[in-house]
């Protein structure tokens, strides 16, 4: 594919070639179409033991700015916990703490092939899921591990704990993009939205578009969700 140009250097893949490590930390702007609206973090957090194996341990932090706390404050705090390979999830939280308040919490047993879901406590009976199925912010990290090739279709089982999907994707084209952290050149992908809740129920063509670093980190450098109240932006401003 010949050398690949960056304004600014990512780092190095993380151990057995999974393109992150302990202590990676990705910061994002968030905007509203042209409106500052907040931040989100993604942390790899320390190695922790699940049955006795090591396991990843993920966070991702959302915060809206004093500006859109007036309109819609998010405080959301994701947490997922994988196997070393990245290939199942062990668990997931979810806790928002601004207008719409949620203490969710979603428990996998690999032997049944089930996930429960619990809001507050309050569980769910369990849904069968199949091998190898991630949680929504550990899809996130399970992406990454994927091959980017131009042209190439993706997928892999997802559960939010309610519902259980195969999520597919795109690799529609190589892109150059420029942002204020930078110039990267950029894996193009699309993914399928019809198994999204929330926004996109209520919207007419909701789209998401990423552009993902064509190097061994495989960063998205932009998220741009479009639904009903317009765009949504993601842009990279740092990762440690």
């Amino acid at each position: 594919m010949g050398a690949l140009f960056f304004s600014s250097p990512l780092g190095h893949a993380g151990p057995k070639g999974v393109p992150f490590s302990i202590g990676e930390e990705i910061n994002y702007t968030v905007s509203w179409e042209t409106i500052k609206a907040g931040t989100a973090n993604f942390k790899v957090l320390e190695f922790t033991t699940v049955h006795g194996k090591k396991a990843y341990q993920f966070i991702l932090e959302v915060k809206s700015n004093r500006y859109i706390d007036m309109l819609y404050k998010i405080r959301d705090r994701l947490e997922a916990v994988t196997d070393i390979e990245v290939t199942h999830s062990l668990l997931y939280k979810k806790t928002q703490s601004g207008k719409a308040k949620r203490q969710v919490m979603v428990e996998f047993d690999w032997e049944a092939q089930t996930a429960v879901y619990s809001n507050f406590g309050g569980k769910r009976d369990p849904i069968k899921i199949p091998l190898e199925t991630v949680d929504p912010l550990s899809a996130f990290y399970k992406m990454r591990t994927l091959n980017f090739e131009a042209g190439n279709d993706l997928s892999f089982p997802v559960t939010d704990g309610k519902k259980q999907f195969i999520q597919e994707a795109s690799v529609i084209n190589k892109e150059k993009i420029t942002l204020p952290s930078g110039t990267y050149d950029t894996y193009v992908l699309v993914p399928q939205v019809n198994h999204f809740s929330g926004v996109f129920t209520k919207s007419k063509d909701p789209t998401v578009k990423l552009w993902v670093t064509a190097d061994d980190r495989k960063i998205p450098v932009r998220i741009k969700v479009k639904v009903f109240i317009g765009s949504v932006i993601f842009d990279f401003v740092s990762v440690k």
